[in-house]
């Protein structure tokens, strides 16, 4: 593009007060820049998603979510969980609702209308929440409010990620801007929220957090119907069967996983019987596994499958640890006692900092390994992530003479958000390895359900783990058991993450990381396809 990049150009001899705004005269010419070649509506409607609603409404309604499960709706860890994958599992329909808004357009606009009504019900869930009185009977209707919320940031998401893909591929020399501005808006929307959320925590007035969230989630509502997101308006308004023709397979997919998420959230909310939460999760999970061998081609459906079992197998007991570090002495005698502000907000700017010291990290040393090394190495260390809450479960922290903060600051605050970000980033290179050309933005959208889904599983996994080590956490009664909860780290979060490291060797192709692989190029599989075939990503008859 012809805008100079971000930093670019040379500061020369400049005078103390032009050094200090130097920062900010190249932001503004890269930002122009940015405007000048993907015009203003694309920059603004970006703004419009990934700041105010990806960054900022969901900081704020994420934060509010523990101190609203506790004090307000007077959840247990098990019910918190439970009702986490109900929310989220708009997240994991991205490429169902993407098919459905390409062959089906509103008055003229496969864009424009999906996104104005998914915000309309956002914004109302929001105002629900912030304007009436809930308590520990209004569990449900929490929940219908929440999934409604992240159905409109996911569609939101999704149909604006759509457009500046394209853009992306029409104009390729501002690829990088676009995703570097992308990733800006979103940190600095999670800033924002987070500065919020130091003030209105303290009130201890937490549907206040509802309140702020709602003018982020009422404004896309305008840029939406407006038309800020550009798209060329139809001719005619109606089913377009050629293009459901064409992509039959992958709308059956999508369609599939549709499905199944639906019968996964519907389980968490229909019975409360541990053993058919596990039959279901598990049978949902084997369906996935062996269903993407027939809708994609076989080297991106053997990468998929090894991301997708790893995040499955790597089960979520996150709410149990959660409770755990802020429940009161009632309930956790001789527990951390850690206050809200201290727990999601102090640790949530320092997490931010050192998860791009881990991308950094990552790109100097682990960028240098094979594949399989490097997702060799992320797997040691999620296990090895997991020994600073062991240490701080068994109290060693208080015996070795350190505090619970600074323990917990170094450990889950530093610490585990850089060796999250190690063990996540040779993920990502590894997709986008196996793209197939011109199918990038469709392979991540799939991709990305899978991993939601991945997530919903592992979250379902530890609810029956929880039950099963006897985790109990009834904040309002004080009734609460986390004797084996230091089992529950060991097994789930040290042990269960190593199974990668076998299905390495078996699903992973031993390539460099280095490797510059082309879709023309193939990929060294023996046995596979001969290099120079193409790699489409969804089968063909």
């Amino acid at each position: 593009m012809d805008g100079e990049k971000l930093g670019d150009g040379s500061k020369g001899a400049m005078s103390l007060t032009e050094r200090a705004c130097y920062p900010y005269v190249a932001g503004k010419r890269w930002l122009l820049g940015l405007v000048d070649t993907v015009g203003y509506q694309l920059v603004t409607f970006i703004i419009s998603c990934h700041f105010c609603l990806k960054g900022t409404t969901l900081g704020l309604v994420g934060q509010a979510g523990l101190p609203f499960a506790q004090k307000v709706l007077k959840l247990s860890a098990q019910e918190s969980q439970r009702y986490g994958i109900v929310a989220a599992f708009p997240w994991s329909i991205k490429p169902l609702v993407g098919m459905i808004s390409d062959v089906l357009p509103i008055a003229g606009y496969n864009k424009r209308y999906y996104c104005f009504i998914s915000s309309i019900l956002g914004a109302g869930a929001i105002t629900y929440l912030a304007a009436m009185p809930l308590d520990s009977s209004s569990a449900l209707t929490y929940v219908a409010a929440m999934v409604l919320i992240n159905l409109q940031v996911s569609v939101v998401d999704l149909l604006t990620e759509g457009k500046y893909t394209e853009t992306m591929a029409r104009v390729p020399e501002a690829s990088s801007d676009i995703v570097s501005f992308v990733w800006l808006t979103v940190s600095w929307g999670g800033l924002l929220a987070t500065a919020i959320s130091f003030f209105v925590l303290q009130t201890e007035k937490y549907h206040v957090m509802f309140w702020c969230a709602l003018p982020f989630s009422l404004q896309a509502v305008f840029t939406s119907f407006f038309g800020l997101l550009p798209e060329v308006k139809l001719a005619v308004s109606k089913l377009d069967l050629d293009l459901l023709t064409k992509h039959r397979d992958m709308f059956l997919m999508g369609t599939f996983m549709g499905c199944l998420s639906v019968a996964l959230a519907v389980t968490q909310l229909a019975t409360e019987n541990m053993y058919v939460e596990f039959g279901v999760t598990l049978g949902v999970a084997s369906v996935l596994s062996v269903s993407m061998f027939f809708f994609m081609e076989k080297r991106l459906a053997k990468a998929t499958l090894f991301l997708f079992l790893t995040n499955t197998v790597s089960v979520s007991f996150g709410s149990a640890m959660q409770y755990w570090f802020t429940v009161d002495e009632t309930c956790n005698p001789g527990g951390p006692h850690f206050d809200y502000l201290f727990f999601t907000v102090y640790t949530s700017v320092i997490a931010q900092v050192f998860n791009a010291l881990g991308i950094y990290l990552f790109n100097v040393y682990l960028s240098k390994f094979r594949m399989r090394s490097a997702l060799i190495v992320s797997a040691l260390i999620s296990s090895t992530a997991s020994l600073g809450d062991f240490a701080m479960v068994m109290r060693w922290n208080l015996r070795w003479g350190i505090p619970d903060r600074w323990f917990y600051l170094i450990g889950d605050t530093i610490l585990e958000p850089i060796v999250l970000m190690m063990a996540f980033m040779p993920s990502t290179v590894l997709i986008s390895k196996m793209c197939p050309k011109n199918m990038e933005a469709t392979t991540f959208a799939i991709l990305a359900s899978f991993s939601n889904l991945g997530g919903a599983l592992s979250s379902s996994f530890g609810v029956f783990a929880m039950q099963a080590a006897g985790i109990k956490t009834d904040v309002e009664s004080g009734q609460c058991d986390f004797s084996n909860l230091p089992w529950l780290i060991v097994v789930c979060g040290m042990c269960l993450p190593l199974v990668a490291v076998p299905l390495t060797f078996v699903l992973i192709p031993d390539i460099d990381m280095s490797d510059n692989l082309k879709e023309e190029e193939g990929l060294p599989e023996p046995g596979g396809d001969k290099a120079g075939e193409k790699t489409p990503l969804i089968k063909k008859e």
